[in-house]
């Protein structure tokens, strides 16, 4: 006390301390810390969502078939409220897919969702390019995608980001 190094009152100990408006400033001060870390420097961002018109049609025609027994009656209503829930559920599924490309200082990071989210660590990448493809003749479609020359996440568009990875994946 008679040093003057710490002061005697008044200046709560972060992590030790409690109160009210300390446990505030003590948590908004780490929630600014880590939206730090977790929005590292970006170098390139790209997002893909399936907009294309012909999906949206042939789900919009499966969620009409779903609604003729609804409406005709031929089910309980319990198995028409499931077919409904099960329809509308599928529908925000294609709606709520997004594959977002993030090319950061630490690596290429591939989030698509709700599936998968990881990063692929530069030393880990033998090269990587931006390249045109066509998703059904070389892969097969769009979504998650295996062949013999590798892997693909594709939602839309005809140009991607090649990776080969140095185990030769």
């Amino acid at each position: 006390m008679v040093t003057g190094l710490l002061p005697v009152v008044g200046v709560p100990l972060p992590l030790v301390s409690y109160g009210g408006s300390s446990m505030l400033a003590v948590m908004g001060g780490f929630g600014l810390l880590m939206n730090c870390y977790i929005h590292q420097k970006t170098i390139f961002y790209e997002k893909q969502q399936f907009r294309q018109v012909w999906i949206w049609i042939m789900l919009i025609i499966m969620l009409l078939i779903l609604l003729i027994p609804i409406i005709s009656g031929i089910f309980g209503v319990f198995l028409n409220l499931i077919l409904f829930i099960c329809g509308f559920c599928f529908i925000w599924l294609f709606y709520s897919m997004k594959l977002i490309t993030k090319i950061k200082i630490n690596g290429i990071q591939i989030t698509f969702t709700p599936f998968t989210d990881f990063i692929i660590p530069f030393n880990e990448i033998k090269k990587y390019k931006i390249r045109e493809y066509r998703p059904i003749l070389e892969y097969g479609g769009w979504g998650i995608r295996f062949n013999t020359s590798g892997k693909a996440y594709t939602v839309s568009g005809k140009t991607g980001l090649q990776i080969e990875i140095s185990n030769g994946k």
